[in-house]
């Protein structure tokens, strides 16, 4: 019925598959559960090798570092059953009905479901504050407030689709999971893909430090400007594309090239130190995207 599927790169995933496999015994329903390894270290290959003594359940190994939205992808093609339920390596379950929420979820003709993502209440160590900040803020939203515009929070680390679905778009073309989740919302909404939200949500635990979630946000920043200019991106959500498209309209464009040329040193140092604010990290993202779009023009 649900094969799950579990990218890995360096993260233990004995907990999870141990909950998961438990979840899906209780439910009685056909299932499979394959993970694929993305070149992890000695020690976590050891470690997570343990999963394979479990029934119906595979451990397989990538001979190289592939990346999170084409190991998603491989894991997808190997997968035997109609629905494929995603989960990322570094989540944990909330509670004991994660599998059965999305099964009962099945019964109500979407194609696709997605559960949610939630944070620990207390923050972690400072040096990964930001992504933490971020998470609660913007990531943490319910269902009912997720299917009023359900093609805007899209992510793939907690998701239940029609293997066919998801094999249609090709998602391991655009280079990473961030990419992925920016052009996966407007892929859906322009091939009128039925999606739903249910409040089914994991806890995310592996938090990028703000040195590297700030690079991540620059390359999503990056790849949505990218996809945009190849015309990839017909139909969206997206609130950084309709304030980067106004400011191509209005002009404003320039006014924040200029902005950040001249703030983004204060910016980046607050962004990662002690106190984040995140207002100023989401005026980042169009001050920078207007900056290398501006940039770019210029030098060709």
């Amino acid at each position: 019925m649900v094969s799950i599927l579990i990218p890995v790169y360096n993260y233990d995933i004995t907990s999870l598959v141990s909950e998961l496999y438990n979840q899906v015994i209780t439910a009685h329903i056909d299932f499979e559960i394959i993970a694929l390894d993305d070149k992890s270290s000695d020690d976590i290959l050891s470690i997570n090798n343990s999963t394979n003594k479990l029934k119906f359940t595979n451990y397989n190994l990538s001979d190289k570092n592939n990346g999170i939205a084409i190991t998603r992808q491989l894991l997808v093609n190997k997968a035997k059953y109609n629905w494929v339920l995603l989960i990322d390596a570094d989540m944990r379950l909330k509670d004991s009905f994660y599998i059965s929420n999305y099964i009962n979820a099945i019964k109500h003709n979407y194609e696709v479901v997605f559960g949610g993502i939630i944070y620990e209440n207390n923050p972690p160590d400072l040096k990964s504050l930001l992504r933490w900040k971020y998470g609660v803020i913007y990531e943490s939203v319910s269902a009912e407030k997720r299917n009023k515009t359900p093609y805007k929070i899209t992510s793939a680390a907690n998701m239940l689709i029609k293997k066919d679905v998801y094999i249609k778009f090709a998602l391991d073309s655009i280079g990473n999971s961030y990419g992925m989740d920016i052009f996966f919302g407007p892929q859906l909404k322009l091939n009128n893909i039925p999606v739903l939200h249910i409040d089914n949500s994991v806890y995310h635990l592996g938090l990028e430090s703000s040195i590297k979630y700030k690079e991540k946000v620059e390359f999503g920043v990056r790849t949505l400007l990218n996809l945009y200019n190849k015309n990839d991106i017909k139909e969206h959500e997206n609130d950084l594309l309709k304030a980067f498209i106004f400011s191509k309209k209005t002009g404003l464009n320039y006014i924040f090239f200029g902005l950040y040329k001249v703030f983004n040193v204060l910016i980046i140092k607050n962004l990662l130190s002690k106190n984040p604010k995140i207002l100023l990290l989401q005026y980042y993202k169009i001050l920078y995207m207007c900056y290398i779009d501006i940039n770019k023009n210029q030098s060709n």
